[in-house]
């Protein structure tokens, strides 16, 4: 073999090696590429779900009191209706002696709620009192229809008694209106005594005064026109007493 053959059987075994490398390189750039789109894929997918998700409707509840009645709030928080909603009340407790549901009818329904929208319904008497103090705990059951992807959600919760603080009256307040109350009943009984007696008492007063006659005998007295000294008892014009 001559050394023209030699040399080039040796520059077609470089170009075959060349070629084997190029094609390597070839290889990997495609698998690089493939494997960043299978990855952009993938994270769109996920963003989409993560989107689709941030729209659906969310189902908030709240316990509250008002009036001695307990009422079962139904919020939807979300961004989308909910629809064909049924609730299920299963048990409440913590209500004092009598723990039972006295519900609205509206509960028996199948509600539908867009999005800020809310329903509230009676679900107990509460039984508070002057002795029993109550923190109601009410487990519930909801189904509802998401309207974005009108995908069916179940799921079982337990609903705590919110007691709101601020529509609260303070006590002060309470008896302040009692006081008032109260003091309009002592002065109409006041005038009315005035009216019938004849006298002019305050009602500040606390003289022991007697009626000198009834209603019945004063009436007798006027149908048969028989006078009647005035009375010195109570107070005069100026309101000095007599």
């Amino acid at each position: 073999m001559s050394t023209a053959q030699i040399n080039e059987i040796i520059s077609l075994l470089q170009a075959i090696a060349d070629s084997s490398m190029a094609n390597k390189i070839a290889f990997i750039a495609t698998l690089v590429s493939a494997c960043a789109l299978l990855s952009s894929i993938y994270f769109s997918h996920k963003t989409n779900v993560q989107y689709l998700n941030s729209l659906s409707p969310l189902l908030s509840c709240e316990l509250s009191e008002n009036a001695g009645i307990l009422y079962l709030t139904i919020s939807n928080t979300g961004q989308s209706k909910a629809t064909k909603i049924k609730v299920s009340l299963d048990r409440i407790s913590n209500n004092g002696e009598r723990n039972e549901f006295v519900t609205d009818d509206i509960f028996k329904e199948e509600l539908e709620l867009y999005p800020n929208e809310k329903i509230t319904g009676q679900i107990a008497f509460s039984r508070e009192n002057l002795v029993t103090r109550i923190a109601p705990v009410m487990q519930m059951s909801l189904i509802y229809c998401e309207g974005n992807t009108k995908k069916t959600v179940k799921y079982d919760r337990k609903v705590c008694f919110t007691k709101s603080i601020e529509k609260s009256e303070d006590i002060s307040e309470k008896i302040g209106d009692i006081s008032k109350k109260l003091n309009e009943i002592s002065y109409s009984n006041n005038r009315m005594a005035n009216y019938f007696e004849g006298r002019c008492l305050f009602k500040f007063d606390e003289l022991n005064v007697f009626p000198h006659n009834s209603l019945y005998k004063d009436m007798k007295d006027a149908f048969h026109d028989v006078e009647h000294l005035e009375n010195e008892e109570g107070r005069d014009e100026n309101g000095n007493l007599k």
